[in-house]
This record gives C-alpha cells, structure tokens and sequence, in this order.
C-alpha cells in the first residue's frame, strides 16, 4: 500500500532539490512524505490505500501541477 519512488533521475534532470519537489505537492494539496528518514536519500513514500477516486485525483494533480507544468 506504500510507493517508495525515487525521484533522484527527475530531480537531477529539472535541477530540483527532494524539498522543493516534497513542497511541491503539499501545494496542490497532495499528502506525501519524505523518504530519507526511510533510508531512501532522494526517495518519496506515498501511501496508496485510498478509494481509486481519490488516488486518481492526487496522480492527475502531480502530473500536470508538478512533474509536467
């Protein structure tokens, strides 16, 4: 029910830190955490147990607010 994504490659590639990307959904309202405490230095933990709705929602908003703007 847990994503552990590494976002090392997208954050190298758009010249972003792990915090600004972590703010960057908190922005528009989606609730992720910071992987490092998790042993993951450039990883983020989502959690995935959510009614399909909901979830699909917070994956339309991250790619088009945040990994595609």
């Amino acid at each position: 029910y847990m994503l552990f994504l590494d976002c090392s490659e997208w954050c190298t590639a758009h010249h972003r830190t792990l915090d600004e990307l972590l703010q960057a959904g908190y922005d528009i309202g989606v609730g992720w955490q910071d992987g490092r405490p998790f042993f993951g230095p450039t990883h983020i933990r989502m959690n995935v147990a959510l009614p399909f709705s909901l979830l699909e929602e917070a994956l339309h908003r991250l790619d088009r607010y945040v990994f595609h703007p």
